[in-house]
C-alpha cells in the first residue's frame, strides 16, 4: 500500500482581527487586518485576536491536534507555539463539520519592521500560512 493521501480538511478562515468570539456555533470576527503600523520598533500591540475555522470531512472524525505558529521572516517565534487537542464529531446527517477558534493575543510584541507569518497545521499537515506586516509610518 502506498503513502496515504493528504486529508481533505480545509482551513476556511484565518485572520488577525480587532476582536473575535466563538460560542461553539458562531464565529464572530470584527475588524480583520494584516498590517501593523508604527513609528519605532518594537511595537507592543495591547490586544488583538486570531480567528480561524477548519472544515473536516466525515472520514476525519475523531481526535486531532491543531498547531499555530506566529513567526518572523527568519523563522523565530513571536509567541510560544499554540497546540490544542480537538475532537471532531458529526451529527448523523452531516457530511462535513467545522471547528473554529478565537485566540486572544495580549501585549503582542513585534520586534522589528518587516513580514511575519501565521502558520496553521492539523495533525502535522500544514493547512495555511498568512502574511502579517509591520510597517514604519512616514
Amino acid at each position: 500500500m502506498g503513502p496515504a493521501a493528504a486529508p481533505p480538511m480545509q482551513l476556511e478562515i484565518l485572520t488577525l482581527c480587532r476582536e473575535a468570539r466563538y460560542n461553539g456555533q458562531f464565529l464572530d470576527v470584527t475588524g480583520a487586518f494584516d498590517t501593523f503600523m508604527g513609528q519605532r520598533a518594537p511595537v507592543v500591540v495591547p490586544a488583538c485576536w486570531l480567528a480561524g475555522r477548519v472544515r473536516f470531512e466525515r472520514i476525519e472524525e475523531g481526535p486531532h491536534q491543531v498547531k499555530i505558529l506566529f513567526m518572523d521572516a527568519d523563522g523565530r517565534r513571536v509567541v510560544p507555539e499554540i497546540v490544542e487537542e480537538i475532537a471532531v464529531a458529526f451529527a448523523p446527517d452531516l457530511p462535513t463539520v467545522c471547528k473554529a477558534f478565537a485566540l486572544s493575543f495580549t501585549q503582542l510584541t513585534l520586534p522589528e519592521f518587516g513580514e511575519y507569518a501565521i502558520k496553521v497545521a492539523v495533525d502535522r499537515i500544514s493547512l495555511a500560512s498568512v502574511p502579517v506586516y509591520f510597517l514604519q509610518t512616514k
